[in-house]
């Protein structure tokens, strides 16, 4: 994109001719592409005439099959309808009958900065905010879950601490699986010996 647009003014009218817009004293007014490069076409040759062939030729061509005489009259009459512009008594559009139109309004031209396209900068501003959030949140609940197991509830199944144990839950566990594995090889042991005694005895 250009970093300047090219204006034309007019009365109380502005043309933008690189983004195509027609405002009115600032206002965007609607007018489709083809009536808007037919204006933009007469206001670049104010006080010009412009006939119907090099209007046919620079905005239909040469080679167009649509009706190019009732294309251009139908732009014209768009035209004049945005302007609010009376063919009987012009301001802004003339009709030279058999031959063109003349644009009659003095016309000046001017190049204005292209504003920074702030839109796209918001938005990813804003996308790298929310990525930042994200992160932040995610660290915070890493450092701040419990070591402890949880267990769920048996009527909703969500994860409940068990604050309420007289161990606490951190060791509990440890605590039993240690004792579990003490207790197997003195019970295997004993097995063992017990063994041993009876078959002696039945001897």
């Amino acid at each position: 994109m250009s970093d300047t647009y090219r204006l034309l003014r007019f009365g109380v009218f502005e043309l933008n001719l690189d983004l195509e817009e027609l405002r009115k004293n600032g206002t965007l007014l609607k007018l489709p592409p083809q009536p808007f490069k037919l204006l933009a076409l007469l206001a670049t040759h104010s006080g010009q005439l412009v006939t119907r062939d090099e209007i046919q030729e620079q905005l239909w061509g040469n080679d167009t099959f649509i009706d190019f005489e009732q294309g251009v009259n139908k732009c014209i009459k768009q035209i004049r309808t945005a302007l609010s512009d009376n063919p009987d008594n012009p301001l802004y559009l003339e009709t030279i009958p058999r031959h063109g139109y003349r644009f009659l309004a003095p016309v000046r031209t001017k190049l204005v900065p292209a504003p920074p396209p702030q839109v796209k900068e918001a938005s990813s501003g804003l996308i790298a905010n929310v990525a930042n959030q994200v992160r932040d949140r995610v660290q915070a609940a890493t450092h701040s879950a419990p070591s402890s197991p949880t267990q769920p509830t048996e009527d909703t199944g969500s994860l409940t601490t068990q604050a309420a144990s007289p161990v606490p839950p951190s060791t509990a566990p440890a605590t039993r699986s240690r004792l579990i594995w003490t207790l197997v090889p003195v019970l295997v042991l004993l097995a063992v010996l017990l063994y041993w005694l009876l078959s002696r005895t039945g001897r």
